[in-house]
């Protein structure tokens, strides 16, 4: 295993124990366990917990953002192929899907995102969290809507994510594509 692949290891370990037990959840020996790695390969590349906290918050927004870019070929394609009603069912499709497979990534991101606005060396991730995630929604609408507002724009945005969050916390249910396309008919 190189280098990088550790240090990708201990990454996504950071972020599904983030997702698992909380804040609390991520140490140094709980991170290289989960990785599956020698005990003490975390704090030879991440130091303190400040470090792997950090650490995890970039990791996740370069994650999210690849995933931005991941929906925004598919809009595209879909309006290319078909028109802008069925792109706009695809991002409902994807953001139902992404809730159900990718729930540890949005978890993580609430743990990084509170956790910063605790800890003054987290400072500036939990913004950069949130805009990374709300920055397809965002997107689509701004293509789909383009005289609308900034505010319209975010509060779309933070409705789409008040669902999921809900659901990734057990207390809705998962998001359907009806759900998703009334919030996006509200804005529209």
């Amino acid at each position: 295993m190189t280098a990088n692949d550790r240090r990708t290891a201990i990454l996504n370990a950071i972020l599904q124990l983030l997702a698992d037990a909380g804040l609390d959840g991520v140490t140094h020996r709980a991170v290289d366990k989960a990785a599956g790695l020698p005990q003490g390969s975390t704090t030879y590349y991440f130091p303190k917990k400040a470090d792997l906290l950090v650490a995890a918050a970039d990791h996740l927004a370069t994650l999210l953002a690849k995933d931005c870019d991941e929906l925004q070929i598919g809009f595209a394609d879909r309006v290319a192929k078909q028109d802008i009603d069925a792109a706009i069912d695809y991002v409902g499709e994807e953001l139902t899907i992404y809730a159900a497979t990718a729930r540890h990534l949005f978890l993580a991101r609430m743990e990084l995102t509170l956790a910063a606005a605790r800890r003054p060396e987290l400072t500036g991730a939990g913004e950069r969290l949130n805009a990374a995630a709300r920055k397809p929604i965002a997107f689509f609408l701004t293509l789909i809507a383009a005289d609308r507002s900034a505010d319209q724009i975010d509060t779309c945005a933070g409705l789409i994510d008040g669902i999921t969050l809900m659901h990734v916390t057990g207390q809705g249910p998962k998001p359907t594509l009806a759900q998703v396309r009334a919030v996006f008919d509200a804005v529209l």
